[in-house]
């Protein structure tokens, strides 16, 4: 009952996060449920979706980190000090906000469930498919009916994955919540952000060198040489879509210490109040707002990959509603994240904006710093978008 309450009686922000994280958890039930439909049609097979199935890793890991996203953005902190008075203290609270991530979650999947069998039952005329609101493609089913106690355990991931990512960002919360010496954590956070940078700088460049030997190596591959560029699921089990993917790991993973780095090459030399107030506030919410928006900058990158395909007349593979699907799932729930991010970084510049008041601050101040903290993160997400969708080779160059 209390989950409920609290689900019910939440911010405009937790609310639309909610229903995004129950539209996402639906499209990553149909995506393992459309995975198993292949299995099913091919018995002789049985690996045979494995790389598909394997695929519907990454828009679980998004949702899980959407519900991550969920648990900083609510309750606030009046709500989780009066739940703390009231005896939800630091092991009941992560196993409260787990419950309210994994609800959304296990709603998606019953819709789920609900629309396959929909689907195979109104299939009379013809394959069973279910067909995507608002587009005319439909993702195909099995003949036969799929196992339940098989269809209902991939469907579980989800809650179950959506409820631990909850569980260990609100006890990570909780945990952090003690207070460590200024001068120990600023320390610790920067060689923390050094090693990050370096990680993820080195993981984009193996990512970018294992795309190009991919490429090299598609050359002389039957069906590239036979078509001009090599099919779907060639493309998805080829090391060109994981060189592709560890280039956006390691450039998300690099998000948080350039956004960190930014804003201290803002501060140096001789700054004056606007571009000190601007380059702090950028150090402090790297942590928060950095590796959202570089995952947002993957996103455009992806973007890039298409249009310079189009413009080199390069035929990219047509990825079927499935791979359309995990997409716009991965980018509305990166959006979704962002935003939480964005929201969460407001909330702690609250006190500054409180301080520059009492001060007395001009309004046009306030809105200098502003502006050139957001020209710093556009600048610092375009040239991450940049890198990325020029550097990423194409399946043929």
């Amino acid at each position: 009952m209390l989950t409920l309450r609290l689900t019910l009686w939440a911010s405009p922000l937790a609310l639309l996060l909610r229903l995004l994280l129950v539209c996402a958890s639906a499209g990553v039930g149909l995506l393992l449920l459309n995975a198993l439909s292949y299995a099913v049609q091919r018995p002789s097979h049985p690996t045979a979706a494995l790389p598909g199935l394997l695929w519907c890793l990454i828009p679980l890991a998004v949702t899980a980190h959407l519900a991550a996203a969920l648990v900083e953005a609510e309750p606030s902190a009046p709500l989780r000090s009066g739940l703390d008075a009231a005896g939800l203290g630091p092991v009941r609270l992560p196993l409260l906000l787990a419950r309210m991530s994994a609800l959304p979650c296990a709603v998606g999947g019953g819709l789920a469930l609900l629309a396959t069998v929909w689907g195979q039952g109104g299939a009379d005329d013809g394959a069973p498919a279910v067909s995507l609101p608002g587009t005319a493609a439909e993702l195909p089913l099995a003949q036969e009916a799929l196992p339940l106690p098989a269809a209902v355990t991939l469907l579980s991931a989800v809650p179950v994955v959506a409820a631990l990512a909850a569980a260990r960002t609100a006890g990570s919360g909780t945990a952090s919540a003690g207070a460590a010496p200024r001068d120990r954590a600023t320390s610790g956070r920067r060689s923390t952000g050094t090693a990050a940078l370096v990680a993820g700088l080195v993981l984009a460049a193996a990512g970018l060198l294992l795309a190009a030997s991919a490429v090299r190596a598609a050359r002389h591959s039957p069906e590239t040489a036979r078509t001009g560029s090599p099919g779907a699921a060639e493309l998805a089990s080829s090391p060109l879509a994981a060189g592709w993917l560890l280039t956006a790991l390691g450039l998300v993973l690099a998000g948080p210490a350039l956004t960190s780095l930014a804003g201290r090459v803002l501060t140096a030399g001789r700054p004056g109040a606007v571009r000190l107030l601007a380059g702090e506030a950028l150090v402090r919410e790297s942590a928060l707002a950095g590796r959202p928006l570089a995952a947002l900058g993957m996103v455009g990158a992806a973007a890039l990959v298409v249009v310079r395909a189009r413009l080199a007349e390069t035929e990219l593979p047509a990825w079927g509603p499935a791979g359309t699907l995990a997409a716009v799932l991965v980018a509305c729930c990166l959006g979704g994240v962002a935003l939480a991010a964005m929201a969460r970084a407001r909330r702690s510049r609250a006190p500054l904006a409180l301080l520059l008041e009492r001060l007395g601050a001009s309004r046009g101040t306030r809105r200098a710093v502003a502006a050139v903290r957001v020209a710093v993160v556009a600048s610092v997400v375009t040239a991450l978008t940049l890198v990325a969708g020029l550097l990423a080779p194409l399946p043929s160059h």
